[in-house]
Order: structure tokens, then C-alpha cells, then sequence
């Protein structure tokens, strides 16, 4: 019987857990190091048999590969190195270190199923009012909404009493949020996108299609988690990392597919960027808005997907554009265009960096490093007419 692991009881596991002793355990040599990488590993990747390449950094109990990128925590170690499938490495490490395993009690487990069926039931409702007006005119294909089960929420009491046919009780709405404490369906008026992950629906994100009649544009049921698009990724392809649901399905209808959303430029976690190395993802692109927003949350995002051993460019687009706008209103050539030379994560960060000085400071610290470089060639020419002076006075001492 499958075992249902918390977030809390995870958490709580991976604070007991030594890396070392763990990676001991499957005979990879591990030497103490310097610094807060105390500790150095051996032969666990890339076939190394040295210390080269593997760290494990003692603060956040994870280990990497300096060559490939690979590493993680001790689950990941169990599932990648140890083949262990992650329920398995779970109960191995709850063993290893003394923490009971979590018995769910039938009655939750019973309450868990029942609250997926409500919102997979929420999904095919919305799906099939077919009402696809907002999306189309977002330059958004109708076989792309279809592929992803995107739909409409006409509101008022429509999907409670949809709902209520299958036996739910206005308290277990009002408890998933599939409705308000007025009784009143939560998405109204709003285009929908289901949220997917493994198969099972685990949100729903609905915006607004008149941006006039509502104060919040975009609006999840619940907000965590977000990674739209996950569960379709090939991860042996380039991933476009996206900030909303409707620029990645505007991209994917020009063409421009394999693309994930994290649902906000301020959004992406450790925890996203954890779960796209775990599935094979190598290599993202990151496509966010070109305002400001855009651009920090770029370099958040950039920065969490390094640290996950992720190889990260960024495509910037021209100010105040979105992806989704600018497919629409200058077509996918343009965008592409935009796009042709996007910076690796490295560059992006230090254009950022460098945008916090003046052009007169910056022209000033070119000024003199371009001095200082000419002052080194001059003395290193120098110590070299003095060195031939030295071996002529040799030869003729000689």
C-alpha cells in the first residue's frame, strides 16, 4: 500500500540525516575538506575514483558534482546513486535514524481521495463549458487548450451544484475553496488552466477575462506548488521556464513548446528547481516579463536552478513586453529574434549587477583597467629588454 510522506515529515527526516555516513553506507569514500564544503567524495559520479569532483556541503547536508552538476539531498542520493525509489528512500532513512513512519489514518486518506476528485471534477466542469473566447484572443490555439484541459468558470453557484450531484457538501467545498463563505463559486468569469502534477490535478489558476471587472487578475486556488506544464516536460529538450500559465500556452501555440510556468516572476523555489533536476531536466531557458519584475525574479530563479546543478541562460525581452503579448502582436519571428542571444545565468547577473552604477563610473573603471593592463604589458616588456641586457653582458663577459 502506498504511504503518504508530509511535507513536515520530510522536513523533519532530512534534519536527522548525516550525508556521510549515508554515502559510507554504499562504499563512496568521503575525506574531510576546508571551509563550509567540509567534506570531499569520491566515485560517486561521472566514474571518478578521486576526490576531484564531489562535495558535500555540511550546513544543508547536500552533495553535488562539480562536473556534471548531479547531487541533492540524502533522498536524492538513495534514488539516483542507490536506485532507490523515493517511498523506498523515505523508509530507508526512517529507519536508519530512528523516526517512526507515518501511519495515515483510513478516514484522512478516505478525505484526501475525495478532495482530488473534487477538483479533477472541478477541471473536466470548466473544460467542458467550452467557452474559450479569452484564450483565443490571447493568440492562444484551441488543439493547445485542449491538450492541457483548459476551460471557463461561469460562476455564481454552477459548479457547486455541478458538485453537489456527486454527493460533496457545501462544507467540503468551502474547505478545498472551491467555494466562498457565501456559498458562491470561488472562480467566476475566469479563464482556467488546470494544474497538473503526475497525473493528478493539484490546483487550479484562473484569470481574469475582463481585467476591468476584477482586482485581481490572476488568481490560484491555493498557490503552492506551482509548475504548470511539469508533467509533459521532455527533460532531454531545453525547458522554458515561463512567469504565467498564459505565456507558456500562447509560446506552445507558436511553436515554441516544453515549457513550464511557475506561476509569477517572484514564484519559483528550491523545491521547483529540485523537482526539475530529479526528473532530468538539464538545461532551462528563462523567459520571464521585460519589466522590472521580470528581471528580478529572473535573477532569483537563475540562482535557485544553479545551485540545483541546472544549466541556465536568459532570454530578455524588450521592456514591458510579455511573451505572450509579443507573440500576439509582433509574431513568433520577432520574438525568436529577441531571443537569438539569450546571456547565460553568469552574464545576466553581472549586466545586472552593473546596472546599479553610472555610465560615468563604468567608463571610468574601463578607463583605468585599460590603463593599468597597458602599465602590465609596458613593465613586462620592460623586464624583458633587461633580461636581454643581462644575457648581452654574459656574452660578452664571456
Amino acid at each position: 500500500m502506498a504511504m503518504h510522506f508530509s511535507t513536515e515529515y520530510i522536513d523533519e527526516l532530512l534534519k536527522l540525516v548525516d550525508l556521510t555516513e549515508i554515502m559510507q553506507k554504499y562504499g563512496i569514500q568521503v575525506k574531510p575538506g576546508a571551509g563550509e564544503n567540509n567534506k570531499y567524495v569520491a566515485s560517486f559520479c561521472c566514474g571518478k575514483k578521486d576526490f576531484d569532483n564531489g562535495r558535500i556541503r555540511k550546513s544543508t547536508q547536500t552533495y553535488r558534482c562539480r562536473a556534471c552538476g548531479t547531487g541533492g539531498n540524502a533522498l536524492h542520493f538513495l534514488q539516483n546513486v542507490a536506485g532507490r525509489t523515493f517511498p523506498e528512500a523515505v523508509i530507508e532513512l526512517s529507519k536508519m535514524y530512528g523516526l517512526e513512519l507515518p501511519v495515515e489514518d483510513p478516514a484522512d486518506k478516505e478525505a484526501r481521495l475525495r478532495k482530488d476528485k473534487a477538483l479533477k471534477l472541478a477541471a473536466d466542469f470548466y473544460h467542458a463549458q467550452g467557452n474559450f473566447e479569452y484564450f483565443l484572443s490571447r493568440g492562444i490555439s484551441e488543439s493547445v487548450l485542449q491538450r492541457h484541459q483548459a476551460g471557463y468558470a461561469p460562476g455564481g453557484r454552477a459548479l457547486r451544484e455541478h458538485l453537489q450531484k456527486f454527493g460533496y457538501t457545501k462544507q467540503e467545498l468551502l474547505e478545498y475553496k472551491l467555494i466562498n463563505s457565501k456559498g458562491l463559486d470561488s472562480f467566476f468569469y475566469r479563464a482556467i488552466v488546470p494544474v497538473y502534477k503526475r497525473g493528478k490535478v493539484i490546483d487550479l489558476y484562473g484569470r481574469a477575462v475582463d481585467d476591468a471587472k476584477s482586482g485581481v487578475k490572476h488568481f490560484y486556488l491555493y498557490g503552492d506548488d506551482i509548475l504548470g506544464g511539469f508533467d509533459l516536460l521532455n527533460p532531454k529538450r531545453t525547458v522554458h521556464l515561463f512567469e504565467a500559465a498564459i505565456d507558456r500556452l500562447a509560446a506552445e501555440s507558436h511553436g515554441i513548446d516544453n515549457g513550464v510556468d511557475s506561476g509569477g516572476a517572484s514564484k519559483f523555489t528550491a523545491n521547483h528547481a529540485r523537482q526539475l533536476k530529479k526528473k532530468g531536466v538539464d538545461r532551462v531557458l528563462v523567459i520571464y516579463d521585460g519589466d522590472d519584475a521580470g528581471r528580478k525574479g529572473a535573477l532569483n530563479t537563475g540562482q535557485l536552478l544553479i545551485d540545483a546543478g541546472i544549466h541556465v541562460w536568459v532570454g530578455e525581452l524588450p521592456h514591458d513586453q510579455d511573451p505572450a503579448k509579443m507573440l500576439q502582436e509582433q509574431g513568433k519571428d520577432a520574438f525568436l529574434q529577441a531571443l537569438q542571444r539569450p546571456k547565460t545565468f553568469e552574464q545576466f547577473k553581472m549586466y545586472r549587477e552593473l546596472e546599479k552604477y553610472s555610465l560615468a563610473d563604468l567608463e571610468m573603471y574601463i578607463s583605468e583597467k585599460k590603463a593599468s593592463q597597458a602599465l602590465g604589458l609596458n613593465r613586462k616588456a620592460g623586464n624583458l629588454l633587461c633580461d636581454d641586457d643581462i644575457l648581452d653582458r654574459m656574452h660578452v663577459n664571456r
